[in-house]
Order: structure tokens, then sequence, then C-alpha cells
């Protein structure tokens, strides 16, 4: 039976904690650098609660989801890594790509998992729609537009460009791995729209901190030549996700939401497809593989370093311009 260990107690940790509760682990320890944080949530869920040192240093625990803001988790990785622990890290992992290079290379030789938490890829309705293209040719895609938004929550490091918030890194970092996964390695940025809407958000940064960008709008080429347009936002009142693609057969459209349908229409009319999905928790499915890999019933070709480096590369290359 594994033991867990989930370090950050935020927004992100209960749906880590019910993604092992739906696969039948009961065994979860959760730790916060604010310990009352870690008691409430341990409290609420019936778990224990340990901290930092306590939790990296377990013999018993072997497996971890880190679910803290994005600038702290190169520190918490050199420390699980060198206890040879297994890990699920929120995206995104890590911008800096020496990091990256120096995990993959330790996790091969340790013969670690290390997953990162691109969600998206796990809906039944992206696996559905990549399964109808690829028996298409996939080829006759010409474009993709992926829209996401969010109205954020209320923890201060997310509109924080010093601790890794923002647009970017909270949103489009979704949307990169859906491209990747899709169409394969990104070629080229075209061009960047970067702005910031919620100016007032700026009371909750302490002084020597900068605003992160509220709204990106992006076009990219990938190695495939299809064009890509991305539009991202935290500001809208409700979550926000969709998909479409253009080709020369068909059009098709699709969402992890429930409530929006996966369509695709082809020109000949040899095909129209409507089809509704029911709600899933898709942490449920993420946390499954990522057990399957840990207990070696089956080889991580999922949310992989490999996957992350390239996905930093484009992030770094977004924030860069």
């Amino acid at each position: 039976m594994n033991k867990i260990g989930i370090i950050g107690c935020g927004r992100q940790a209960p749906k880590h904690i019910n993604g092992y509760l739906g696969n039948g682990i009961k065994d979860i320890y959760l730790s916060d650098v604010d310990e009352d944080k870690a008691k409430k949530l341990a409290m609420e869920y019936g778990l224990k609660h340990l901290t930092y040192d306590e939790i990296i240093n377990s013999k018993e625990i072997t497996t971890y989801s880190i679910c803290t803001p994005p600038e702290t988790h190169d520190l918490i990785i050199d420390d699980l890594i060198e206890k040879e622990k297994n890990f699920l890290c929120e995206k995104p992992i890590s911008q800096n790509i020496d990091k990256l290079h120096k995990y993959e290379k330790s996790i091969a030789k340790k013969k670690l998992v290390a997953m990162g938490g691109y969600i998206y890829k796990f809906s039944p309705a992206h696996i559905h729609a990549k399964k109808l293209i690829e028996n298409t040719d996939a080829n006759t895609i010409q474009k993709a537009y992926f829209r996401i938004a969010s109205p954020g929550s209320n923890a201060p490091w997310q509109f924080s460009k010093k601790l890794g918030g923002g647009v970017i890194n909270e949103m489009v970092v979704h949307i990169i791995d859906l491209v990747q996964w899709y169409f394969g390695d990104i070629k080229e940025i075209k061009n960047v729209s970067k702005k910031i809407y919620l100016e007032h958000r700026i009371k909750t940064l302490n002084d020597t901190d900068e605003l992160a960008e509220d709204y990106v709008h992006i076009k990219l080429i990938t190695k495939s030549n299809i064009e890509v347009e991305i539009e991202a936002d935290l500001i809208s009142s409700e979550f926000i996700q969709y998909v479409q693609f253009n080709s020369k057969e068909f059009e098709c459209f699709l969402s992890i939401q429930p409530n929006l349908p996966l369509q695709l229409k082809y020109q000949n009319k040899s095909l129209d497809l409507c089809k509704f999905f029911e709600f899933q928790n898709l942490y449920i499915y993420q946390i499954e593989y990522f057990l399957q890999c840990v207990n070696k019933n089956k080889t991580q070709e999922i949310s992989t370093m490999r996957e992350s480096i390239a996905i930093a590369r484009t992030i770094n290359e977004i924030i860069d311009l």
C-alpha cells in the first residue's frame, strides 16, 4: 500500500487528496509552511500532518504530490530526488531549463517517477478527439484555437511575478502541453500580446514584487506547420476551456467542461458527431496513472520530464517576448 505525502495545503491539495482517496489510498500525510493550514486540512479529511522535515525524511513515505507555488518547486524537488522519492508536481515543474535537465538525468539514474501535473490530457473528451483525429489524416488540420480562462484564486502568489504566478504559468502551460500532445513540438512563436487588466491586484503584493499579466494572446506554429492561436486570461467570472480544430475536411470543437459537447463535422457529411461526456474527476485518472507508474504496472509515457523541458522552453520564450 502506498503512503502519500502532500506538500502544500492550498487550493490544489484537496484535489490531490480526493484523487488519492478515489484510488483507494487513505494513508496520506500533509505538510505546509503554515502549520495551521496543514492541521486544518488534515482535520477536515481525517488525515495526519507533519512538518516539512518530517515528511521529506519519512522512510515510509515514498510517493509525493507537490502542491506549492511554482517558485518553491525546485527546492522541494531537489530534496525529493536526493531522498529517492517519486513525485507528481503541479505545473510548471520548473522554469529553470538547466534544473529540468538535471532532474531528467537524476530520475533516470535513480529509476524514479517524476510527473508534471498536466491534467487535461486525462479528459475523456480530449482522449476521444485525439483518437478520432489520429484515425483521419492529421496533416489535414490547418488551424487550432485554444481558449482558457478563470477568475483566479484569492492567493496573492497567483498574480505575483516573483512567485511564478500570472496567466502564463497558471493557464497557458496547460494549453502548451495540449498543443504538444496533439501536434508535436512547437517550431516558432509568431506573436505574443500580454496585458494587465485588473491592476487593483497589486494591493495583494509586497513592494518588491510586480503584478503578472492576467491576459495573453499567442500565435505559434508547430513543426507539423499547424497554426495555433491561444487566448487565456485570469479575469473571467467563470472557468472556460475549449478547443477548435479546422481542416479542409472537418471542424472539431471540444472542452473538458461537461456542459459543452464534443462536436465533429465533416465537410462531406460522412460523419457528424455530437457527444456529451459526464463529469469526471480528472485527478482520479491522473493519479491512477501516476500510481501505476510508481508501482511499475506502467512505463511512464505521459507528462514526462522531457515534455516538461519542452513546455518550459516555450513558456520562457513567451514570457521573454
